[in-house]
């Protein structure tokens, strides 16, 4: 597996955007906080001169007088990273995107393609400068968590070799190992477990009473570098699209422009909506889920934009501020294309570029596609 990390995503933009911003201090403003301003994200340099996340502004330009306080762009920053699991789909399907300009792909059997993991792998570093401008570093290993810590390591690139994954991972501190809960890792530390080397011959007996013994044989595997988790596909399934919208600010139900942004996802692909749930999470993590009704499906794109926006004000009850938004769809037939398709769904299935014309054409007639007759 190869571990990819682009460090400082987001202040890696802001450089790209102006040169100036380059080898100083640079923070972004937390946009939760208007009234007494403060940082939210700061580069390595900013870090170096005391400076830290949640440190009032004019505190902060007291340490650092050199330092730029920046403007935070969120939807950027994960269009950035939607361009990143772009650029992967390119060179394997398998694959995951982890935090912010992190990501972990399967290369096992890209072999006869691309030649030499190692080797491909560099490509890939070089292929991400030159078309984003973005430095990244690797890491390449048949364990999840000995990639993703390779790659901290910050080499361009850093191998772990097969039954060496113990070996390297046994220095690195627990408190590095991904997504450990941090009242574990005060647990680990009061019995004097600090490193990974401390928890690789503890028994899984014992391990199970330490963790939740659902837990313990995959944390067992982490720290001894046995993970091999199968990845899921970078891509959505042929026939299906998912739009995501992470509101920053978070902001009021009513304060949300769903209507036009879902007319912008409706009209980014021309095929008729099979399928469409309309998901989205408050501030505190509370999911709401609504499906429109076939009926609702065979309106022209222009009214079911507003009846997403009254279903989405109706559902939004909680008087709490809305923090994600998220479209799915199923396009068309809305499923698989098998290897030996039906004859009548390939023919049905020709005839969505000419409806996506007469859509353009006639906005706010609805347009059915040949499947509506079929029944379910």
């Amino acid at each position: 597996m190869l571990a990819m990390w682009v460090p400082e995503l987001p202040f890696q933009l802001a450089c790209g955007r102006d040169g100036a911003l380059r080898d100083r201090p640079l923070a972004f403003l937390n946009p939760e906080s208007p009234r007494s301003p403060s940082l939210w994200f700061v580069n390595r340099l900013g870090r170096a001169e005391g400076l830290g996340p949640g440190l009032p502004l004019d505190q902060a330009l007291r340490i650092a007088p050199g330092l730029r306080v920046l403007e935070p762009s969120p939807q950027v920053w994960w269009e950035a990273q939607g361009s990143l699991g772009d650029f992967l789909q390119h060179w394997t399907p398998q694959g995951q995107l982890m935090r912010m300009g992190e990501a972990l792909v399967e290369l096992q059997g890209t072999q006869r393609i691309y030649g030499p993991l190692a080797d491909t792998a560099q490509r890939m570093r070089r292929e991400l400068t030159e078309r984003h401008g973005w430095a990244s570093h690797g890491g390449l290993s048949l364990s999840a968590t000995a990639a993703q810590l390779a790659a901290h390591v910050e080499h361009q690139l850093e191998l772990v070799a097969d039954g060496a994954e113990a070996t390297f991972l046994a220095p690195q501190p627990l408190r590095r190992l991904p997504d450990l809960a941090p009242r574990l890792q005060e647990r680990f530390h009061r019995l004097g477990l600090r490193f990974f080397g401390d928890l690789q011959p503890v028994p899984l007996v014992v391990l199970a009473e330490l963790v939740h013994p659902k837990l313990a044989p995959d944390l067992r595997a982490r720290v001894r570098g046995e993970d091999r988790p199968r990845l899921p596909l970078l891509t959505e399934r042929p026939g299906h699209a998912r739009h995501g919208w992470r509101l920053q600010p978070p902001r009021l139900p009513e304060e949300v422009a769903l209507a036009a942004r879902c007319l912008e996802w409706l009209w980014s692909d021309p095929r008729h909506p099979r399928k469409l749930v309309l998901r989205w999470w408050d501030v505190d993590g509370e999911p709401h889920t609504w499906r429109a009704a076939p009926g609702d499906l065979t309106t022209p794109p222009l009214a079911l934009a507003r009846r997403l926006q009254q279903a989405f004000l109706a559902g939004a009850t909680r008087r709490l501020l809305v923090r994600e938004v998220e479209l799915r769809l199923a396009w068309g037939l809305g499923r698989e294309r098998g290897l030996f398709q039906d004859p009548l769904d390939a023919r049905l299935d020709r005839l969505e570029p000419a409806l996506a014309r007469l859509r353009k054409r006639f906005p706010d007639q609805a347009i059915l596609p040949g499947w509506v007759g079929r029944g379910a």
